[in-house]
C-alpha cells in the first residue's frame, strides 16, 4: 500500500489542507517542513482517523474535539468534518507464468459532523465511504473497513503511523515491562500476517465445541452428556475470557501510554519549573513583603520619636544643665533645700503638743496663744520661702532630666537604624526574589502541572485496575484450560469405551491434531521470523548509531528475545538500560530500526509515517538516520521541524520526491517575518522546499542565523 494524496476540512486547525505523498520507487521521501506548534500531529491523528475511524483517535474519540476551535457562530451550528484519502494498493499473484502485480487505486471519506453552541459540542457518529478510483470515474465499494483491514491491520497504526516520541514505548523503560512486551508481539504478530493462524485455530477449536454439541446429544452415556455439555460451556466462556482478556490487554496498554505521555508532558514543564509550586513562592514572597513593609513603617516611626524624645534634649543639653544640677546639690548640702519648715510647722498644728514640749489642746492653759502665734510664724515662713520652694520643686522634679555620660540617644539611635537598614536589607532581597519569580513564570508554558498530576493519578488507578482484571482473567482460563483438558481426556476415554462414540472420537482427534499442526506453525514462524527482524533491527541500528562491536563500541547489538522483550547489550553481555544507558538519539534510532527491520521482513509494502524523528539527534546520527531510514522504508513520509533538516540538506537533495513546508499564521509576529493576513487559525502550505522560503513561511532568524523555532 502506498499513499497518494490526503485532503483535510475542519479537522482542528486543519480547516482546508491537501498533502501530497510522493510514489516514486527511487525518490520514496516526502518531506513536510513544519515548526513545532503547526499540528504535525494533529496531520498523523487526521491520516488515522480517515483510515480506522473513532478508535485511532486520542481516548478512542471521547471527549476528543474535532472542529476547529475558533469556530464562529455564523459560519453554522453544525460543523462539518471530513478526512479523505488517496491510496494505491499491488496485489501480487503466483501464477504458471511468473509473478503478476496489479494495482489497484483507492479514495476513502470520511467525515462527521459537530453540533457546536457556546460551551459545549457533540460529535454524531462518523461515516466512512470506500471509492475505486479507475478512468472512468469511482465504483463504491462495500465494507471499506474490510480492506482497510486487510492492507494496514489496525494493530500496526503505531508502525505505520509513528509519533517520534511515542514510539519509544517499544524499548523505553518506564513502559511496564507487559506493556512493551504486547506491544512488541502485537506488531510482530500483526505484520508478519499471524492473526490468520491464531483465526484458524479458533475456527477449529469452534468446529471442536460443534462436535461436543453432537456428543452431548448423541446418547451415548449420562456422564458423556455431562462431560459435553460442560465442555461446551467451557468454551463459550473460554471465548468469551480470551476476548475480555485482549480488551483488557488493551485498554491497560492505551492507560499505561497515557500516563506516560502526561508524565512526559509533566517533565517538560517541570524543566522550566513548577507553575503551581511558584505560584505557591510567589504569594509567600508578597507575604513576607507585606510584613517587612509592616516592620519598615514601624521602624520609621521609631527613627522619627527619636527627634522628639526626652533622651536627645538630654544629651542636647547636658552641658548647661549640669550647672544648674551642680547648685542645686550645693543647696541641698546646706541644708536650705528642700524646704521643710511649713510642712512641719502644719504638721504640729495638726497635733496636741507643739515643737518645744508645750501644750497645744485646746483648753490647755496658753494652748490657744501657741496655736496663734504657730500660724503666725507659717504666714510669715509661706512668704519668705517662695523662692525656697521654687528651688526645691526644681530639685526634685528635674531629678529625671538629671543628665547622663551623653550616649543615651545615641545608643538607641543606633538599635533602631541598624534594626531599620536591615530590614530595609530584607525587603530588597524579597523584592528581587518577588521580580525574579514573576519573570520566571512569565517564562513558563500555561500548564496546569497539578491538572496533569491528577489526570496522571486517574489514568494510573484505570490502568491499575485493568493489570487487576487482566490478572484475574489469566487466572481464569488457566483454570478453564486445566479444567477443560481433564475433561477432555475423560471425555475420549468415555467415547473409547463406547460404539456410538467411535465417529465422534475421531472428529475430535482431528480437530486436536489440526490445532497441533496450526500452533506449531504458528510457533515455528514466530520464532524464525521473530530471529529475522531481530537480526536486521541489529544490523540498522548499529548502522544507523555508527556502532562498530570490533572497534570496542560501547553498544555491541540489539536483539528481540523469545519473550518479546527488545534488549541492548554492551561489552561482555553487560544489558544496558534504554532509558539510563542510551542517549536519546540511540533510543530513537532503536525504535526506528525496529519498526523498519519488521517492515522490511514482513515484506508488506506499507508506508511509513513518522513524526520528529530526528529529534534529540545531531550529526553522524542524524544523518545516518535518515539516510537509513529512506532506503529500508518502500514509501517513507517525515514531518521535519527546521533544525531537524539542518546539516541534512544533501540527503534531502538526493531523496526527496516530495516537499513542501506548512506555517501556522498564529506565529506572526514572534516567529513569521510577514502577516500572512488570515484572521482564522489554519495551517497554511507553501511549495517551498527545505532549500527555499517565501513571504508566507519566512520566520524570523536568532543572532546564530538559524531559523527560530516555535517554542
Amino acid at each position: 500500500m502506498k499513499l497518494h494524496r490526503a485532503s483535510f476540512q475542519n479537522f482542528r486547525i486543519l480547516r482546508d489542507l491537501e498533502l501530497d505523498f510522493s510514489t516514486d520507487p527511487e525518490r520514496n521521501l516526502t518531506v513536510i517542513r513544519a515548526a513545532n506548534e503547526t499540528c504535525k500531529t494533529t496531520i498523523l491523528n487526521a491520516l488515522q482517523w480517515a483510515l480506522y475511524g473513532d478508535g485511532a483517535l486520542p481516548g478512542k474519540g471521547d471527549g476528543f474535539r474535532l472542529h476547529p476551535i475558533d469556530w464562529q457562530a455564523d459560519e453554522g451550528k453544525r460543523v462539518p468534518i471530513t478526512a479523505t484519502v488517496e491510496f494505491e494498493v499491488t496485489s501480487v499473484r503466483r501464477g504458471p507464468t511468473g509473478v503478476r502485480e496489479t494495482r489497484r487505486r483507492y479514495r476513502i471519506e470520511r467525515s462527521a459532523f459537530e453540533e457546536v453552541d457556546e460551551t459545549n459540542w457533540r460529535r454524531g457518529p462518523s461515516t466512512v465511504k470506500l471509492f475505486a478510483l479507475n478512468e472512468t470515474g469511482a465504483d463504491p465499494i462495500d465494507a471499506p473497513e474490510a480492506l482497510i483491514n486487510d492492507e494496514l491491520p489496525p494493530e500496526l497504526r503505531d508502525v505505520f503511523f509513528t509519533d517520534g516520541d511515542r514510539a519509544l514505548s517499544f524499548i523505553e523503560a518506564d513502559v511496564a515491562v507487559s506493556t512493551k512486551r504486547e506491544r512488541v508481539q502485537r506488531a510482530i504478530r500483526a505484520l508478519l500476517g499471524l492473526g490468520v493462524i491464531e483465526s484458524a485455530i479458533k475456527h477449529v477449536r469452534k468446529a471442536g465445541a460443534d462436535v461436543n454439541k453432537r456428543a452431548k446429544v448423541s446418547g451415548v452415556g449420562g456422564d458423556l452428556t455431562r462431560i459435553a455439555s460442560r465442555l461446551e460451556t467451557l468454551d463459550e466462556e473460554f471465548t468469551e475470557h480470551e476476548g475480555e482478556l485482549d480488551d483488557a490487554k488493551e485498554q491497560f496498554a492505551n492507560f499505561d501510554a497515557k500516563v506516560r505521555e502526561i508524565e512526559r508532558k509533566i517533565d517538560e514543564a517541570l524543566e522550566k519549573g513548577d507553575k503551581e509550586e511558584l505560584r505557591k513562592k510567589l504569594d509567600g514572597t508578597r507575604k513576607r513583603i507585606k510584613q517587612l513593609d509592616d516592620q519598615l513603617t514601624a521602624a520609621n516611626k521609631e527613627h522619627s520619636n527619636l527627634f522628639r524624645g526626652r533622651a536627645l534634649a538630654k544629651d542636647l543639653l547636658a552641658p548647661v544643665m549640669q550647672k544648674a544640677f551642680d547648685k542645686l546639690e550645693r543647696l541641698r548640702d546646706q541644708g536650705q533645700i528642700p524646704s521643710t519648715t511649713i510642712p512641719v510647722l502644719e504638721q504640729r498644728m495638726t497635733s496636741a503638743e507643739c515643737i518645744c514640749g508645750e501644750s497645744l489642746k485646746e483648753g490647755d492653759l496658753g494652748a490657744d496663744t501657741r496655736r496663734s502665734n504657730i500660724a503666725k510664724l507659717i504666714e510669715d515662713s509661706r512668704k519668705a520661702d517662695e523662692i525656697q520652694e521654687i528651688i526645691t520643686d526644681l530639685f526634685f522634679g528635674a531629678k529625671p532630666l538629671a543628665p547622663t555620660d551623653g550616649t543615651e540617644w545615641l545608643e538607641d539611635y543606633t538599635k533602631v537604624v541598624e534594626s531599620r537598614d536591615g530590614l530595609q536589607n530584607l525587603r530588597d532581597q524579597a523584592g528581587q526574589e518577588m521580580r525574579a519569580l514573576d519573570l520566571q513564570l512569565d517564562g513558563m508554558p500555561d500548564t496546569d502541572i497539578q491538572g496533569l498530576r491528577e489526570a496522571r493519578r486517574n489514568y494510573r488507578a484505570q490502568r491499575d485496575r485493568c493489570l487487576q482484571r487482566k490478572t484475574k482473567l489469566d487466572t481464569q482460563l488457566t483454570g478453564l484450560r486445566r479444567e477443560r483438558d481433564e475433561l477432555s481426556a475423560e471425555e475420549h476415554r468415555l467415547l473409547r469405551a463406547q460404539e456410538k462414540g467411535a465417529r465422534l472420537l475421531a472428529e475430535l482427534e482431528v480437530t486436536q491434531d489440526v490445532i497441533k499442526v496450526l500452533q506449531g506453525s504458528f510457533d515455528r514462524i514466530t520464532s524464525e521470523e521473530l530471529g529475522k527482524v531481530s537480526e536486521l533491527m541489529n544490523e540498522i541500528f548499529l548502522e544507523m548509531i555508527g556502532s562498530d562491536p570490533e572497534q570496542g563500541a560501547i553498544i555491541r547489538r540489539a536483539v528481540i528475545s523469545a519473550e518479546f522483550d527488545i534488549i541492548v547489550y554492551g561489552p561482555n553481555d553487560r544489558t544496558l538500560n534504554p532509558d539510563r544507558d542510551l542517549n536519546g538519539a540511540s533510543r530513537r534510532a532503536l525504535t526506528l530500526a525496529f519498526i523498519l527491520a519488521l517492515t522490511r521482513v514482513s515484506e508488506v509494502e506499507a508506508p511509513n509515517v513518522i513524526d520528529t524523528p530526528l529529534g534529540m539527534t545531531s550529526g553522524y546520527v542524524k544523518r545516518s538516520i535518515l539516510r537509513t531510514a529512506v532506503r529500508e522504508s518502500a514509501q517513507l513520509v517525515l514531518f521535519l521541524t527546521h533544525d531537524e533538516i539542518a546539516g541534512t540538506e544533501e540527503i534531502l537533495d538526493e531523496a526527496v520526491g516530495t516537499i513542501y513546508t506548512l506555517t501556522n499564521p498564529a506565529h506572526y509576529p514572534k516567529m513569521l517575518v510577514n502577516d500572512p493576513g488570515v484572521p482564522e487559525l489554519r495551517v497554511l502550505r507553501c511549495e517551498c522546499d527545505h532549500q527555499r522560503v517565501c513571504t508566507l513561511c519566512e520566520r524570523h532568524k536568532d543572532p546564530e542565523g538559524l531559523l527560530q523555532m516555535a517554542s
